[in-house]
């Protein structure tokens, strides 16, 4: 039997989940510590082995595959440890990167300041060259400017170029040439071409997106190479992959060509995992929630189809090569209430976060969190966190709750609690309308799944403002994005310029474009070791009305090989359009914007199920199913007693209906009046709402 690891390496914790090819499952979690790789994945491959009940040795020959998702790309631009970056530029334009298309978050905030440029304005350097918008070259590069950048480079320490010319998408000959005498005056320097991250009009997303290549590369190879030499050391040589921002997998050899790819790495898996679980009950239309201590991500699944945007400012720097659409929002359990200068109570997006974390941490918090709510109104037990290895303090939730909630605004501390806990739900919800609803889906059609520990607790209430009968607890929510690594495909995602009007295309030079980027696709996925039969590829457009600002992306793999391809196309987008706007203009031309072309490498074997190998514990054999029941509040004011069971006591097929608390290792599930819980064959927890 052959085994695949997903490995996410997150600041604290590190988590990992060994799959095999017929869905058999292990977890486990292990201390990060980045000075020492190797250390970890040793220590996380001795507990996968200890609970897969696999000899160290036979397990390691075993893994075909290790699929990882990493924070160091996302946590260098948060931080700004960044390479020291150098930029060539046409002359007279070196300052896009940096006007941002005159882009200010906040409007009327006066002090706001604009985040740090990725390229300092003495090192983005102009160069005489011009070429036109049809390609054509108005002015010749002037060689000598391009060697006078260079030297300016080296003296000042430049770790990274970029190179970002004016309608290099339509004929790279120049950028082709700066790279050549860069390499050549600067060896071992990486440098990237704009016109081959990003083959997109407009200046500003083409060069940001290089740029932010470039700041990365340095860090991102030494921590690839730094990685595969460790997980060589361990006796592992067959194949590493990495989850890209894309919610697809890539070599390390590709990563290294697009660093920006790396964004979000860890976050980018879990739609992947979600939709999985979804599959289960039938269902391709999937919202997930991964709900942890400082923040919420909700991103959307559609028809099957993990939905993607381009254009996305990630920590203020514009990226345009296609990201997960995931939302992230400050709610999450340690989100921290507050009542502001109106007398309004408001939770979040500050956060307690680990240290001091919430008031019942007993690490010196001294603020009202969301986890303090959910321990107050008797939905956490104060003693069943993590197994019982974290212990809870119920007195103090109490007592923070009525002090900085309560006491102000005249109630008990279990109605400053249910304030607290509705207030948050409603954020969330609203997290969930503004991706779902507000963009044109019937959110009624979805399945929500949970990821992180905290999800399950508010999930229903979550599910029953926004009108979602169906709610899916998987038993690996807390390793969520781990195993939505473990089971990804490898995607790459390819681009060519074109801007014209629709009805001026011919139809030639389209498939000529398309065939280009799917001979470029099949050759990047051979080298990656897969056949032609295991690529699949898609198709599309990016298409507005004229005179619109934005573009959508419209499928258009079929309606090319139709006679009428223009009509099949154009009647597609009024559709796309209705559902995203609320209404389309047929009386306006259609205007390209782009095309696009994403490649898919498929797995050989792929999991249709998993499930957990009865190799219970004495301990987990003789547990009881029915705790003693405690006091929940489900309103501000109306207390009642609520049936407690114990998750690793639960047998498939067992049915609790609400109100409950299903008490789990890694989380709680809460079952509100109206909704019943079902544990499933398929390693999940099913809440539906039985109200209608």
């Amino acid at each position: 039997m052959k085994y695949r690891i997903g490995v996410d390496i997150g600041g604290t914790f590190t988590d990992f989940v060994l799959l095999s090819d017929l869905g058999e499952l292990a977890i486990t979690k292990v201390p990060s510590n980045p000075k020492n790789i190797a250390g970890v994945i040793l220590d996380g491959l001795s507990k996968l082995s200890k609970q897969s009940g696999i000899d160290p040795e036979i397990l390691m020959q075993s893994i075909d595959l290790i699929v990882h998702g990493t924070t160091i790309a996302t946590n260098a631009v948060i931080q700004h440890k960044l390479a020291k970056t150098g930029m060539i530029a046409t002359a007279g334009f070196r300052d896009i990167l940096e006007l941002r298309e005159g882009l200010k978050e906040k409007l009327y905030d006066y002090s706001y300041a604009p985040p740090k440029p990725l390229v300092p304005r003495q090192l983005r350097l102009g160069v005489s060259e011009r070429v036109l918008n049809d390609g054509s070259v108005l002015t010749p590069l002037c060689e000598d400017d391009v060697r006078a950048a260079a030297d300016i480079f080296k003296r000042e320490g430049v770790e990274a170029v970029v190179i970002g010319l004016i309608w290099s998408i339509k004929n790279p000959v120049h950028e082709i040439r700066v790279r050549d005498i860069i390499e050549q005056e600067m060896p071992g320097v990486p440098v990237f071409m704009s016109s081959e991250v990003l083959s997109q009009i407009r200046e500003y997303p083409r060069f940001s997106t290089a740029a932010l290549c470039a700041a990365l590369a340095p860090l991102l190879t030494n921590y690839l190479d730094t990685l595969e030499a460790n997980i060589a050391q361990v006796g592992f040589d067959r194949a590493l992959r990495y989850i890209q921002c894309n919610g697809g997998t890539t070599s390390s050899d590709l990563l290294k060509k697009r660093p920006v790819l790396a964004l979000d790495s860890g976050p980018a898996a879990g739609p992947s995992a979600a939709l999985f679980f979804s599959e289960q009950v039938g269902n391709r239309n999937v919202i997930s929630l991964d709900m942890g201590g400082t923040s919420l991500d909700v991103s959307l699944v559609n028809d099957g189809k993990i939905e993607t945007r381009r254009n996305v400012d990630v920590h203020r720097y514009r990226v345009g090569l296609p990201m997960v659409n995931v939302l992230t929002i400050g709610a999450g359990g340690g989100s921290i209430a507050h009542i502001d200068d109106a007398g309004i109570l408001n939770v979040g997006p500050q956060s307690a976060e680990s240290y001091p974390g919430p008031a019942c941490y007993n690490r010196g918090g001294i603020a009202p969190t969301v986890t303090d709510a959910n321990l107050a109104l008797g939905y956490f037990s104060p003693d069943a966190v993590l197994g019982g290895s974290i212990k809870l303090n119920y007195s103090k939730s109490i007592d923070v709750l009525k002090k900085e909630i309560g006491d102000p605004l005249g109630v008990s501390a279990q109605a400053a609690a249910h304030s607290v806990f509705s207030i948050i739900n409603e954020n969330m919800a609203n997290a969930v309308r503004s991706i779902s609803s507000e963009k044109g889906h019937d959110i009624r059609d979805f399945t929500i799944v949970c990821g992180g520990g905290c999800s399950p607790a508010h999930a229903a209430a979550i599910a029953q403002s926004i009108g979602v009968k169906e709610v899916l607890v998987p038993r690996v929510s807390s390793v969520l994005c781990s195993f939505g690594a473990a089971i990804t495909d490898v995607r790459h995602d390819y681009s060519s310029s074109l801007s014209a009007l629709l009805k001026d295309c011919n139809i030639g030079d389209l498939r000529t474009a398309f065939e280009q980027m799917r001979a470029e696709a099949f050759r990047d996925l051979a080298r990656e070791g897969f056949d032609p039969d295991r690529v699949e590829i898609e198709m599309d457009m990016e298409l507005r009305y004229v005179g619109e600002i934005g573009e959508l992306r419209l499928n258009v793999q079929t309606a090319l090989n139709k006679e009428d391809w223009i009509g099949a196309i154009t009647e597609s987008f009024h559709e796309l359009h209705e559902a995203a706007y609320t209404f389309s203009d047929p009386q306006s031309d259609l205007e390209v914007m782009g095309l696009n072309l994403v490649a898919f490498g498929k797995r050989e074997n792929t999991v249709t199920k998993v499930f957990t190998p009865d190799k219970q514990s004495a301990e987990d054999r003789e547990a009881v199913w029915e705790l003693p029941p405690r006091a929940c509040w489900f309103s501000a004011e109306i207390t009642t007693q609520t049936p407690i069971f114990a998750g690793k006591a639960a047998k498939h097929g067992q049915i609790v209906k609400g109100p409950a608390v299903i008490e789990e290792e890694t989380t709680a599930i809460l079952v509100p009046p109206g909704w019943q819980i079902e544990l499933t064959d398929k390693h999940m927890w099913v809440l539906t709402d039985q109200s209608h």
